[in-house]
């Protein structure tokens, strides 16, 4: 058993059809203030390197206990396995459910498209 550790990807497509909006939008959430706020808001450690080696950052317990336990940490690998079945579900949901099949039918679908090896 060990825990896993990860990150959260945010990117600019390279197919958007506004490729500068989404490179503004990624400095943006990426700028020092935002930032910061995200962390006073979230409690979620910050990518922007000013921001991380702030005093506020560098005396969260919470932050060092999770830079601490990172050490034995393994990352979390999800497949197509994965995502493939999810994104089918999560898609149909979205669409309110157009074939009317039952939710619990495809929620076993799901767990089995996950599970398959």
């Amino acid at each position: 058993m060990a825990s896993f550790s990860g990150c959260k990807l945010i990117g600019v497509n390279a197919y958007s059809e506004h490729p500068k909006w989404a490179a503004r939008l990624a400095e943006w959430i990426t700028n020092e203030d935002n930032q910061r706020l995200r962390f006073e808001m979230r409690g979620q450690g910050p990518s922007n390197t000013a921001v991380a080696d702030s005093s506020e950052i560098q005396n969260s317990p919470a932050i060092a206990a999770l830079l601490e336990q990172s050490e034995f940490s393994q990352i979390q690998r999800v497949g197509g396995k994965f995502w493939d079945p999810v994104s089918e579900f999560a898609g149909n949901m979205a669409a309110g459910n157009p074939s009317g099949q039952d939710l619990q039918e495809q929620l076993d679908v799901m767990a089995e498209g996950v599970s398959a090896r």
